[in-house]
């Protein structure tokens, strides 16, 4: 009995070692399918993700975390994918022409056709069989019919062809129902993908009313690692991710490729990139701390001023109104209040001190509006925590500055603002790193306007760098970059987390302290 209960955990970890063979089998499987489809972010996340299983199923000093493998595993996959892709596009040339791999990029290419010179041209009608089979009735240019069924030769007089109609279609042919013109439209793209007949008549539709003897346009020649054009004879090789002639001339459908660290030293080394992306950086700085700090001390104000007077509760329920409200609606609103035409706000600030600030126009003042509006939206968040984190100080501790004979702003510098800032200063960091991201405020209150002058691509005095990032890869023009995009993405993430741990070595937001 002793020795059967002695195997009970040697044959728990037999199975636990044959259950994991399989899986893991199934990953590497997986794992090898993506590499070969060019998915290298996903397999390496991929890869990550099995390492760590194999540490929880296969050692003993992980089996704790075998509760929660799963859920670490998808935050692993949500966490790791992101960034390593978005790492894998900064050293590739993906963009516009350059989507896909290099073998899905020929496949599209081979997938081409061309009508030859002297190639037949046909009016077509579609029949249909029970089994959904589709047929063509072809009619060339001297009237003559044939039918065609996908990868078989054209009929010239096929059995059971029924009576011609006015437009010399058959009526009926045996086994096959014919498609009026409203079943036709619907099912044009599917017919258009079938070859009818057998090579070289092989016939393609065209369009509604004509269809004609299509041959593939490219060929691709592994052999030279190039693309032939069979209608001009012309050879493209790759080059950078472009198939190209030795004339120069690009075919519009390319594939990513690896061009190493090409965005970085671009990006750094134009300067119609780097000076007003400086500029860019610093005001996003400014936003960023200029939005915690005021909507800090708003929060606190607003605290400390209404929290002891009569109706608190109602005062409560009116201060937050703007957390609730979808941040999309209340910007919108604040875009109408300022408008200089529409707005109530420039009728009454005229009518005081004779102007009103151009707030869409002026680059200051575009700005100050920007911050303004993220206050309003924020100091009902730093309220909350304030006023919970002012409730939980002892008493005891202003009971005793009294006695010492402090004052009110005393107990405010002395202890209230050191004991609040303890509390909230990870919610502070967070709130910094949060508005270093804010993309909309930033984009739904003027588009990162008002436009500055001498760049390389459009950016505005009030983009900060994720709207840019934004601006870059899908506004500047109809040729997007992602490559580049996701370069200054790169350099973007490395900033943040620079600053998240310069705060968090100064303020020590993750020591251990003693009980």
């Amino acid at each position: 009995m002793n020795r059967i209960v002695s195997l009970i955990p040697r044959n728990t970890y037999i199975l636990h070692v044959a259950l994991f063979g399989v899986f893991i089998s199934g990953m590497l499987w997986l794992i090898a399918h993506f590499i070969s489809d060019g998915l290298y972010p996903l397999a390496s996340a991929l890869s990550a993700i099995a390492v760590f299983l194999a540490l929880v199923l296969l050692r003993r000093h992980f089996t704790p975390l075998r509760w929660l493998a799963i859920g670490i595993a998808l935050a692993l996959l949500f966490t790791l994918y992101p960034l390593l892709y978005t790492l894998y596009l900064s050293v590739t040339n993906m963009g516009s022409g350059h989507l896909m791999s290099k073998q899905q990029a020929i496949t599209r290419l081979e997938a081409e056709m061309y009508l030859a010179e002297g190639g037949e041209t046909y009016q077509w009608a579609a029949f249909q069989a029970p089994d959904g089979t589709y047929a063509l009735w072809l009619i060339d240019s001297s009237g003559t019919g044939y039918f065609a069924l996908p990868d078989q030769p054209l009929q010239a007089d096929p059995p059971g062809i029924g009576a011609l109609d006015e437009d010399n279609i058959p009526t009926s042919i045996d086994g096959y129902e014919r498609l009026p013109l409203n079943r036709t439209v619907p099912i044009i793209t599917q017919l258009s993908a079938l070859a009818f007949g057998a090579p070289p008549d092989t016939v393609r539709i065209r369009s509604l009313r004509e269809a004609a003897a299509l041959q593939p346009k490219y060929r691709y020649d592994a052999a030279q690692d190039a693309i032939l054009d069979q209608e001009t004879g012309a050879v493209y090789r790759p080059v950078e991710g472009t198939f190209t002639s030795e004339t120069g001339e690009e075919l519009p459908i390319g594939y990513i490729e690896f061009i190493g660290l090409r965005h970085f030293q671009d990006f750094l080394g134009n300067p119609g990139f780097r000076e007003p992306l400086l500029r860019v950086l610093l005001w996003n700085i400014i936003f960023a701390f200029n939005s915690v700090f005021a909507s800090f001390v708003v929060g606190l104000v607003v605290t400390l001023l209404f929290e002891n007077l009569p109706g608190k509760r109602i005062i409560r329920a009116l201060l937050i109104i703007p957390w609730p409200i979808p941040v999309l609606i209340s910007i919108l609103i604040w875009r109408s209040m300022l408008n200089p035409d529409l707005g109530f706000v420039a009728p009454i600030l005229e009518s005081i001190f004779g102007s009103s600030p151009e707030w869409f126009q002026n680059p200051f003042w575009t700005r100050f509006a920007v911050i303004m509006v993220n206050v309003w939206l924020s100091y009902p968040y730093f309220y909350v925590i304030s006023a919970g984190a002012i409730r939980s100080i002892p008493g005891e501790i202003y009971d005793a500055a009294v006695v010492d004979g402090a004052n009110g702003w005393k107990k405010l510098y002395h202890i209230t603002l050191p004991l609040l800032l303890r509390i909230v200063m990870p919610l502070l960091i967070a709130s910094f790193t949060f508005n270093f991201n804010n993309f909309n405020v930033i984009y739904i209150f003027n588009y990162g306007n008002p436009p500055m002058a001498n760049t390389v691509v459009p950016m505005g005095h009030t983009d900060i760098l994720i709207s840019f990032v934004y601006r870059l890869a899908f506004i500047t023009s109809n040729v997007t970059n992602y490559g580049l995009a996701a370069a200054i993405t790169v350099m973007l993430f490395v900033l943040v987390a620079g600053f998240v741990l310069i705060q968090m070595r100064f303020t020590n937001m993750f020591r251990e302290t003693e009980e």
